[in-house]
């Protein structure tokens, strides 16, 4: 196992100068746009070496423990190319955003036909028919949380590497099928390397989704007895940054009567460089809450179930708490902007 986490990070780090210098001689760039915050010409293809080095480490690991884990991940290795290569195309050819979501439905389809979905939440035991619509629309507001939060410098590559970590450690002495999690985290801190502040290279959305896509899966492929009830609710816990943001964002553009898909300025990390956090300093924060966040998971390790759900709820509502202050300055900072003109 250790072997194949070492060969993804390898393989991963040593790609990105490769990748760099074709996105430059075919001017593969990230577009500049007024909702954007860097400047110059930045490749954004570096989820093509994350893939890369995920799926060549996870075929080896397959092919030496095909007994154990190769059913298992038949289904999850073709969804997420699905999801992948739909992001890449987005990436080389802009498309509709409908065609993205088509393309969601469909790996999302293909992972329940695996056998993985919601049977139960909170104890509480689901039908068919509310299980898999549940499953497909948790696929779906995943993949785009993390999409929507790759927005600056090593934030969404740090808080997917974070959340995989997390989720390795609490699942994998009773899941044999956490192991390739640590391979995807291994691909995604050789990609970190390139991607701190100032990145050399940006994910993409080939990129942000498919690490939106295996952060979906973690609920639906692990189960742990003690965990078990709260699973949901660690999730939630865990991808809250992103979560809340997307939130934030849907209700803002129904409020202002606008496609759901638009983009704007107004994420998180946009209100937090208006306030007067610089680029780096927001990415440092934000993974710092991501750190605490996972710190708070991990300890539920060693708590009952009423002891988790206590404390996992408190953290929950501490980070709507930090959204609403973070939204509420912002306001304040524009108010007085406005004031001044």
């Amino acid at each position: 196992m250790w072997i194949s986490t070492i060969l993804s990070f390898v393989l991963s780090a040593c790609s990105f100068p490769f990748i760099i210098a074709l996105c430059k001689r075919w001017q593969i760039y990230d577009p500049i746009s007024a909702r954007k915050i860097h400047s110059g010409n930045i490749p954004r293809l570096g989820g093509i070496g994350i893939v890369a080095a995920y799926y060549i480490s996870l075929c080896i690991y397959a092919l030496v423990l095909k007994q154990l884990v190769l059913p298992l991940i038949i289904p999850l290795f073709i969804a997420g190319l699905i999801v992948f290569a739909f992001g890449v195309l987005d990436d080389l050819y802009p498309m509709p955003p409908v065609y993205k979501l088509i393309g969601q439905i469909v790996a999302a389809c293909i992972v329940i036909y695996g056998g993985f979905e919601f049977r139960q939440i909170f104890g509480l035991v689901l039908p068919n028919w509310i299980s898999v619509p549940f499953t497909i629309f948790w696929f779906i507001g995943m993949i785009n949380a993390y999409n929507l939060i790759d927005g600056l410098d090593g934030l969404c590559g740090g808080l997917a590497f974070l959340t995989i970590v997390t989720l390795f450690v609490l699942f994998h002495n009773a899941n044999p099928i956490t192991e390739i999690f640590l391979l995807v985290a291994a691909s995604v801190f050789g990609f970190l390397l390139f991607n701190e502040p100032p990145a050399k290279i940006f994910m993409g959305d080939g990129g942000s989704q498919f690490l939106g896509f295996i952060i979906a899966t973690a609920p639906l492929c692990f189960s742990s007895e003690k965990l078990e009830f709260n699973k949901l609710l660690i999730m939630f816990v865990l991808t809250s940054i992103p979560m809340l943001d997307t939130i934030a964002a849907i209700w803002r553009r129904v409020r202002e009567h606008r496609p759901i898909m638009s983009p704007d300025r107004s994420h998180l990390h946009h209100k937090m460089l208006n306030i007067g956090f610089s680029a780096k300093q927001a990415m440092i924060a934000l993974v710092g809450i991501q750190a605490i966040l996972c710190s708070s998971v991990c300890f539920t390790i060693y708590l009952n179930k009423t002891q988790s759900t206590v404390l996992l709820s408190i953290t929950y509502a501490f980070m709507i708490f930090f959204f609403s202050a973070i939204h509420f300055i912002n306001r304040a900072v524009n108010r007085k902007i406005a004031e001044m003109k």
